[in-house]
């Protein structure tokens, strides 16, 4: 079947050329994209992407023929700043630096990075004020940020450097969505969305590259990422350069999905008191518990499934290598393949009442069939690399804030929203009180 008998225009559904939809309610967008099939054309403005909707396709593009695709369009934009680095690679590059960086992420390093996590978000948690109206958001993101350069670099940030991060990660993150939907002549101008995205860029890497530099100065050996990029070359072929974008990547793409998680984590606490009072009843319970065990904590993880699952990346793409066969469709060459793990995740053929909040439809008996269409890290060699560490952050953290406090919401406006791969309010104020388990 030709490409022109793809489903699409605006009789059967907003496209991205034509509409608001998209930027009003982006995750209903593209769940809406379900309703047209399978496979549904999307235009955004001169460019044509064709969204999977549907749980099995996207198997056969990332894990069964993911050779046969490389890098999409949303990848042009940020190669700019990453580089060589692995969230931009493809093939066996690709392969060589997870290879490379892998060991970092090992189920064994897990437990020392938890420690420094507790101690971040126990710090975090002894500095709040019964009653105190704490932005959740923002400081989430200096967690995240404290956590990813304490176990990841050795390196403990002071205040200057965590606002000098989180203020290069929003202008990477505008950037670089802003920059993948704009015409190619448009992108490259001197506009001030391309001028911040590529000095944010620039100067994380150069900061990565000065802790880089500092360890080598040093002759420090700590078992953390920074010594893994540093002897990861017998032949000492690799720039500075080369090895800070590899840094930039785990910490760009640590920071923003992580902060994203937690701020809809403490969100739909403050929504919902029956579910964070069953999670503080089982956290109380608990007392004291390794790394390790936050696994035992049935209903924490039948909650962070819910939160994943319910709060998931909107678009990510791939690009066709060779001619593809997708559902009776062929692709040739260079054709945009997106797919949304949100829209699969609210997908009411395989979680029903998708759109309802709902932590025990991750109990035992109910789950079924339904985990091997939950994704939330992607899959294939598309999977994040930092999985493991991301679900151990989720939990640790949480762990620590929920001992302590009950979240309660301040306001009934509409939050603003902040631009980056799982949608999320650019800022949540929460009034913190001590927990009355």
């Amino acid at each position: 079947m030709d490409l022109r008998d793809v489903p699409c225009g605006p009789g059967r559904l907003p496209v991205l050329g034509h509409g608001w939809k998209i930027w009003r309610d982006p995750v209903q967008f593209m769940v809406d994209l379900a309703s047209v099939g399978k496979i549904a054309r999307v235009d955004i403005g001169n460019l044509v992407v064709y969204v999977i909707t549907d749980f099995e396709l996207l198997h056969r593009v990332l894990v069964e023929n993911s050779d046969a695709y490389e890098r999409g369009l949303l990848f042009e934009r940020i190669r700019l700043i990453f580089g060589e680095s692995l969230i931009v690679a493809d093939g066996q590059q690709h392969r060589d630096l997870r290879r490379m960086l892998q060991p970092a992420f090992h189920r064994t390093e897990l437990e020392s990075y938890a420690h420094v996590i507790k101690r971040n978000a126990d710090a975090l948690a002894s500095s709040w004020q019964p009653g105190q109206i704490v932005e959740a958001r923002s400081v989430l993101l200096d967690l995240v940020i404290a956590n990813l350069l304490g176990s990841m670099f050795s390196h403990e940030p002071d205040t200057e450097e965590l606002q000098l991060i989180s203020g290069l990660i929003e202008d990477i993150g505008a950037g670089a969505i802003v920059g993948s939907v704009l015409p190619k002549r448009v992108a490259s101008l001197p506009l001030p969305v391309n001028r911040k995205f590529l000095s944010a860029g620039t100067q994380l890497r150069e900061y990565c590259q000065g802790l880089l530099v500092a360890r080598r100065n040093s002759g420090d050996r700590r078992n953390d990422l920074i010594d893994i990029l540093l002897n990861s070359s017998d032949d000492g072929s690799r720039s500075d350069k080369f090895l800070a974008e590899q840094a930039v990547t785990i910490l760009f793409g640590g920071i923003d999905a992580s902060t994203a998680m937690l701020t809809w984590a403490l969100y739909e606490l403050s929504q919902r008191p029956e579910v964070a009072s069953k999670l503080q009843q089982e956290i109380s319970a608990a007392g004291d518990l390794s790394p390790r065990g936050l696994d035992q904590l049935d209903y924490l993880n039948r909650f962070l499934n819910e939160v994943t699952r319910i709060h998931s990346p909107l678009l990510q793409t791939r690009r066709s290598v060779t001619t593809v066969e997708l559902d009776g469709f062929t692709f040739p060459a260079g054709t945009d393949i997106g797919y949304s793990i949100a829209a699969i995740h609210r997908n009411p053929h395989i979680f029903a009442d998708p759109n309802t909040f709902d932590p025990d439809r991750w109990s035992a008996s109910r789950s079924g069939a339904k985990c091997r269409s939950f994704v939330p890290f992607s899959m294939g060699n598309q999977m994040c690399i930092g999985n493991n560490y991301s679900w151990m952050a989720l939990q640790t953290t949480l762990h620590s804030l929920l001992s302590k406090w009950e979240f309660q919401p301040v306001t009934t406006k509409k939050l603003p929203r902040a631009m980056g791969p799982i949608p999320v309010m650019g800022r949540l104020p929460l009034e913190v009180r001590p927990v009355s388990v």
